[in-house]
């Protein structure tokens, strides 16, 4: 799963290491807190993944079980996590974010919202 390394005082930035999407290779790299724009926790089968997304990067990391997901949620909001990495392999995932992949998510979004208000205007 995941291995966390704590920090004893609030940092501003952890490094994370694990394996590149896109490539299939170790990759790593620095997120600062700051830049953290959604976090989104999905139950699977066989463990718990938090999934992490900035403007740059998204990462996904695996936890056991629904405890340890929700202390290292503590952790990342006391901003004490320095660096993420995998105990197995890939249970720490990066994709990068390139300009074509942001493009297709403001015009994702736009469908959606567009949708929103045609249901909401349907009768039924």
């Amino acid at each position: 799963m995941t291995h966390l390394t704590i920090a004893q005082q609030p940092t501003d930035e952890f490094s994370i290491l694990g394996q590149n999407s896109n490539t299939g290779r170790d990759d790593c790299g620095l997120i600062f807190y700051d830049d953290v724009t959604r976090v989104h926790v999905t139950p699977d089968r066989e463990n718990i993944t938090i999934q992490v997304l900035t403007p740059d990067v998204a990462f996904e990391m695996d936890f056991p079980d629904a405890g340890s997901a929700r202390h290292a949620l503590g952790l990342f909001e006391a901003k004490r996590v320095s660096e993420v990495s995998p105990e197995v392999p890939s249970s720490v995932r990066i994709t990068p974010i390139t300009e074509a992949s942001k493009d297709f998510e403001q015009k994702a979004a736009k469908v959606t919202a567009r949708r929103s208000r045609n249901q909401k205007g349907k009768v039924s």
